[in-house]
Parts: C-alpha cells; structure tokens; sequence
C-alpha cells in the first residue's frame, strides 16, 4: 500500500512539472503630468525602453507558468499573481509579482516584462533576479537588483546601481556613475561624469571616463582602465 502511494506520488509530480501555460496582459497608464517611475518586480526578464514623443507608459508582461494546467491560468493569475500600473500622487508605479511564492513546489512562475515609457523619466527599479535590459533615457536611473543580467544605455542624467550578482554592462551615460556589485564581471564604456565601482568580485573593464574614476573596493578579479580624463583614485581596502 505505502509503495503504491508513493508511484501515485512520483506519477502526479511528475504530471504538475509537465504542465505549463501562458497569458500575456498588456497595461496603460497616461504619463500627463509624471516624470518619475518605479518599477518593483519579481523573476522574470525586464526590458525598459525611453521613447521620444510618447504620451503613456505602455507593458507588456508575459506570465508563464510551470506546473499550471492551460484552463487553471486565468484562476491562477487571479489568486497568485499581483500585476498593477497605476498612478500614486503623481508617480508612475508598476508592480510585478507573483503572491505566496512558495504556495506549492509544484509551480515555477515567473512574469517578463516589455514596457515603454516617455524618455523623459527619472526611473527606479527594485528586482529580484532575472536579465534587464535598460535604455534611452533622459533623466535618472537608480537600479537595485538582486541576481542576473543588466545592460543599461543611453541614459542622460546619472545612473545608480545597486546589484548582488550578475554580469553588469554600462554604456553612453551623460551623467555621474555608482555602481555597488557583489560579483560578476563589469564593462563601462563612455561616462561623462564621475565613474565610482564598489566591486565584491569579477573582472572589470573600463573605457571612457569624462570626469574622474574613483575605486572604492574592487575585491578579486582584474581591473582594466583606459581613456579616464579626470583623476583615478583608488581607495581599496
């Protein structure tokens, strides 16, 4: 009897794993009156993209589920997944989530998110893990990430990074540089302004700074730097 429940057991985990199903939302919001968005999501691939004349901030998130039968997904998004666009007095927040994440070990979701919004924003993103792609904007960029992947580029005012493991591409910012990274490997090409690295470890490379470099602690994994017009000041512990 005990053997029986058990094939029972491997038989019905092995069918909830073969399940996988997919929707795609779209959301709106008019950008009248917003300069800054906040973006706050989960695991999935992120792609932002600043667009000259655009008048709303428009997304694109595809949810794929794994583990959720085609005819349980509407349901399923409905109790477990958090997705909004919204304006709170005068911001721009998306938020992208899946709820009681660990409901079922049954369930691997993720949500990835195509969003385009007016260039000129200022935009903050808080995500926990998957690759970002960040591009073409004319105000700041202030990005804490926990694991994978960011290419950031064309951003004009200053950019901000806060990231835990991952490799880190950066290039064509007018502005100041702050990068804070736990591991990883790291390219920066074409800073106008200041470039500061905060690194844990991982190799990284430079070409183009405006202003001054300045290494605040660059771990392990080599440091490679050329074309830096202002000062390079190393305060390595």
């Amino acid at each position: 009897m005990k053997r029986n429940a058990i094939i029972f057991a491997a038989i019905f985990l092995a069918g909830s794993l073969g399940f996988s199903a997919q929707e795609t939302r779209t959301l709106s919001l008019t950008a009248e009156g917003i300069t800054h968005f906040e973006i706050d999501c989960g695991a999935g691939f992120l792609k932002v993209q600043g667009v000259e004349g655009l008048k709303a901030i428009e997304v694109k998130a595809e949810i794929n589920a794994r583990g959720v039968d085609e005819k349980d997904m509407k349901k399923f998004i409905e109790d477990h997944v958090k997705l909004i666009l919204e304006n709170r007095g005068g911001r721009a927040v998306l938020v992208s989530e899946v709820k009681e994440r660990f409901f079922s070990p049954f369930h691997d979701v993720q949500i990835d998110l195509t969003v385009s919004c007016p260039k000129k924003m200022h935009l903050n993103v808080d995500d926990s893990s998957g690759r970002m792609e960040i591009g073409s904007l004319a105000g700041n960029l202030d990005l804490n990430d926990g694991s994978g992947g960011i290419q950031v580029e064309g951003i004009q005012g200053d950019v901000e990074i806060d990231d835990g493991s991952g490799e880190i591409e950066v290039k064509d910012i007018a502005g100041n540089v702050s990068i804070e990274d736990g591991s990883g490997s790291m390219t920066v090409l074409n800073v106008g302004g200041n470039l500061t690295i905060d690194d844990g470890s991982g190799s990284i490379d430079i070409d183009g700074v405006g202003k001054d470099l300045i290494l605040e602690d660059t771990g392990s994994g080599s440091v490679n730097y050329r074309n830096i017009k202002g000062r390079v000041i190393k305060h390595d512990n």
